[in-house]
């Protein structure tokens, strides 16, 4: 199988899942057009999900089902087929397609497809119960896997009663709890710490020793996307989505502000289009932000052959005379990636997303303590800076560190106040007597 891209003549850039044969598969195709595309999922979740059900075919060729054909026979997958899927679904797609060979050239297994019982499964291939993935990649994957065979065996035998989804299920791992709360305590939080963002800013300061870049409009241009993720909380691919024209002054307000669009550019000429999850909105620009942009602007960017042609803030800067181009996601990411091997630990463009939340939540917790807000008003005004529908649960998933921080605070509170009232006595009838 394979994945290829393509943008169609009204601009919409999407992919399609080939065969062997170079012919569009009609299954896959369908079931993304149906339940992702048609239903106004960005072309990157669409490629996610192909990228999971191109695997899921090679997990079952490797294990010898057909699933499409078992769904038109109404022989739905067994609870132990169903635990290999799983069980491999676990494992790096390279790490499954390297122990595919090295199972093919010792010709060690003799591979029996219809299995009665799980033990039989289990001797027949031996499949390490180890994870290569983190327990959210998995979850999501067996999330896809179970969405589309589920929709294959209602689509091809829907006579036939099915128990993929509940066998799925009991397979997953236990990642999310009832509320799509990360409940795994030891993963790490994906948000900076106040140390950790002094060292960046420190580090992206144009005049700093340790600064990863020696063009000095690189450092500006490089200083102003790390600023601007910061001060707006918004994604990767909308920042790279602002153009010049997005940044313009309030007739009503005066504020300065960045518009940031959730319609598809389709004048955009990159390969892979950065998109916009969220819903369009308009985020202020303070003195300091609006000063560095315009000096990046004029100083720098104005000077890159061909710049005035690219509608676009964020371009190429290159060395060897050739014109500009809209800055990648791919080139975005390699910044982040000499970012973090100067400083030593993981920085990628996400998680000033989730730093601004925690941000937000301490200085709305400090206005609610006034009285100055409300916690509805406070949560309706984050809602709105992030682009989040209303009534959205994403801003307990963004501001975990914040949300736990308060709770651990609470908690240390009440115990100290519990620890002091066990040290007070008073006395009856001329006895001390504890007071607990």
């Amino acid at each position: 199988m394979k994945l290829k891209r393509l943008r169609m003549t009204s601009g919409e850039d999407y992919a399609i899942l080939l065969g062997e044969d170079g012919m569009p598969l009609a299954y896959p195709n369908l079931f993304v057009t149906l339940h992702h595309r048609n239903k106004s999922d960005s072309t990157n979740t669409c490629i996610v999900v192909f990228e999971h059900i191109k695997f899921l075919h090679e997990i079952c060729d490797f294990l010898q089902i057909n699933l499409i054909e078992r769904c038109k026979r109404g022989e739905f997958l067994s609870k132990s087929e169903l635990e290999l899927v799983a069980m491999w679904a676990r494992r790096t797609v390279k790490g499954f397609r390297e122990q595919v060979l090295k199972d093919r050239s010792t010709k060690v297994i003799e591979f029996k497809p219809n299995f009665n019982r799980l033990e039989t499964a289990r001797a027949t291939i031996k499949v390490s119960d180890k994870s290569d993935i983190s327990p959210q990649t998995a979850y999501y994957r067996l999330i896809t896997f179970s969405d589309y065979i589920c929709w294959l065996e209602s689509y091809l035998f829907p006579s036939q009663v099915s128990n993929t989804k509940q066998w799925l299920e009991q397979f997953r791992p236990r990642k999310l709890t009832q509320s799509g709360v990360h409940s795994n305590l030891n993963q790490n939080y994906r948000s900076f710490t106040k140390e950790q963002q002094t060292q960046i800013f420190d580090l992206v300061r144009p005049d700093s020793p340790e600064n990863p870049w020696s063009n000095e409009s690189l450092r500006y241009r490089n200083q102003l996307i790390v600023h601007m993720l910061d001060a707006l909380g918004c994604r990767k691919g909308e920042l790279l989505r602002i153009r010049h024209d997005d940044i313009g002054r309030s007739s009503k307000t005066g504020f300065r502000y960045v518009l940031i669009r959730n319609n598809t550019d389709l004048d955009d000429v990159r390969t892979v289009r950065p998109e916009a999850k969220t819903l369009g909105r308009k985020l202020p620009m303070d003195s300091r932000l609006s000063e560095m942009y315009d000096n990046y602007l004029i100083h720098h960017l104005a000077e890159v052959q061909g710049a005035g042609k690219i509608p676009y803030v964020f371009i190429t800067h290159s060395r060897n005379l050739q014109p500009a181009k809209p800055l990648s996601i791919s080139a975005c990411n390699k910044i982040f990636s000499q970012i973090t091997a100067r400083l030593g630990f993981h920085v990628f463009p996400h998680a000033f997303r989730h730093t601004w939340n925690d941000r937000y939540s301490e200085f709305e917790d400090k206005r609610i303590e006034l009285g100055e807000t409300t916690p509805a008003k406070s949560e309706a005004n984050r809602q709105k800076l992030m682009g989040w529908r209303a009534n959205s649960k994403m801003a307990l998933y963004y501001s975990r560190r914040h949300v736990d921080k308060s709770a651990n605070d609470v908690g240390l509170a009440l115990q100290e106040l519990r620890s002091a009232n066990m040290q007070l006595t008073y006395q009856i009838d001329g006895k001390d007597i504890k007071k607990y």
